[in-house]
């Protein structure tokens, strides 16, 4: 329990609307955690999901199940990453959209590139299809 955890665990007390928690919450544990000691209504997930978006549902089957999600197959992760680069792109367009993927593809590779030369070259690409080729490589060859 933080210093933090505990003034949550006291407004909950005192109030009578919905209180969300939130604060470096990394895993289902922790939500689990954090959800027991302060009595929260919800928790609010920042840096958790950068690279990670399938902490949700991690952290819904800790607390309905007890038990830890398998991690995604190499194909979701994926999937769901060029799903989210091709979003990127689309939004922020030819010129911005690769510069701005950079930090994402940073966050969800973080575990597998962990002498970061992947993201080293990856970092210099400028073209959205480069981009796409290089993820494809990447994930096939891990």
């Amino acid at each position: 329990e933080t210093g933090y955890q505990r003034r949550v665990h006291g407004i909950k007390e005192n109030v009578q609307i919905p209180v969300i928690a939130n604060g470096d919450i990394m895993s289902p544990e922790q939500a689990k955690q954090v959800l027991e000691f302060t009595n929260a209504d919800g928790l609010m997930i920042g840096r958790a999901a950068q690279g990670r978006p399938w902490i949700f549902r991690e952290i819904d089957h800790y607390l309905r199940t007890g038990h830890i999600l398998a991690p995604p197959e190499k194909e979701e992760v994926r999937s769901i990453l060029l799903e989210h680069v091709t979003n990127l792109h689309q939004l922020y367009g030819d010129v911005l959209g690769p510069r701005i993927a950079r930090k994402h593809v940073g966050w969800y590779l973080a575990d597998q590139d962990k002498d970061r030369s992947f993201r080293k070259r990856f970092n210099a690409i400028e073209d959205c299809q480069q981009q796409f080729d290089d993820l494809n490589a990447f994930f096939d060859n891990i």
